[in-house]
């Protein structure tokens, strides 16, 4: 599984020893059917009882609701698309929508910086990110115009590509950014979680070898996307101490935010 999706790179992979080549943004019908090419069930198969569902739906609050709410269209985005690939979460979407348009309202400067100073290499990491995040968001015309500029300064070192292309590429790039930027901050700003977190010093009370213990196994999980893993490792050290039973609730927070990120850097802590 890889951002790499350029023409070639499937071949590259085969040719490595690779079985299969899935490219991100994730096609959820494709990765199914990928694994389920190489995948073969076991002999014993494990029953899972289904929980029975409530014929109603229990009360929510206003907030929930709200952060549940997506317009029928937004400039920029094809949200049938990016709902597809979150599995119809609309929570989870907006509150993506929202840190993008929080988080990447700067990311045009920094490239342009980096494209006058010629540092290619940064151009392209950053170029590389937004259009791994413009895919996973729907963000077609953006992550096209990533993908454009990116092939410029991809592997670039010392002939510096043409600098009336770079500026045009460059250009579409950041019209498509403002447009994806302008229409994600309609939705709103981010809610502020109120999660309680351990601090430094309550981190450093837990057992050394308990600590040691959590970092591995949910920096493992983390970097493997292992949502389920997270969820039984926090369940687990909940009722160690009261220490564990925050750092659990915040193992469960980032989790659900799907912040696998943010759980290797509390690993790192």
């Amino acid at each position: 599984m890889t951002a790499h999706a350029m023409a070639g790179d499937e071949d590259k992979s085969l040719k490595a020893g690779m079985n299969g080549h899935v490219t991100k943004p994730i096609d959820p019908d494709q990765l199914f059917s990928t694994l389920q090419k190489w995948v073969k069930p076991s002999e014993e198969r494990v029953q899972v009882q289904q929980p029975e569902v409530p014929v109603g739906r229990p009360e929510l609050d206003k907030t929930v609701l709200e952060e549940e709410q997506l317009p029928a269209s937004l400039m920029g985005f094809y949200l049938t698309d990016g709902l597809k690939r979150l599995q119809g979460n609309k929570r989870l979407y907006r509150k993506l929508l929202l840190n993008f348009a929080k988080d990447y309202s700067t990311v045009a400067n920094e490239i342009r910086q980096a494209l006058d100073a010629k540092d290619f290499e940064h151009a392209h990491s950053l170029l590389h990110n937004l259009k791994g995040l413009a895919g996973n968001l729907a963000a077609t015309d953006l992550q096209t115009a990533a993908v454009n500029l990116e092939k410029l300064v991809k592997g670039v070192q010392k002939k510096t590509p043409p600098a009336k292309e770079l500026n045009l590429k460059f250009s579409e790039l950041e019209n498509a950014l403002n447009q994806a930027l302008e229409s994600a901050q309609t939705l709103g700003v981010p809610t502020e979680e109120n999660i309680e977190k351990p601090s430094a010093g309550e981190l450093a009370d837990i057992p050394t070898e308990l600590s040691q213990d959590i970092a591995k196994r949910i920096r493992n999980a983390a970097e493997m996307g292992d949502v389920m893993t997270l969820n039984a490792i926090a369940e687990e050290i909940k009722d160690q101490s009261d220490t564990c039973t925050l750092l659990s609730k915040q193992i469960v927070q980032m989790e659900e935010d799907f912040d696998l990120n943010g759980i290797q850097k509390l690993a790192d802590a």
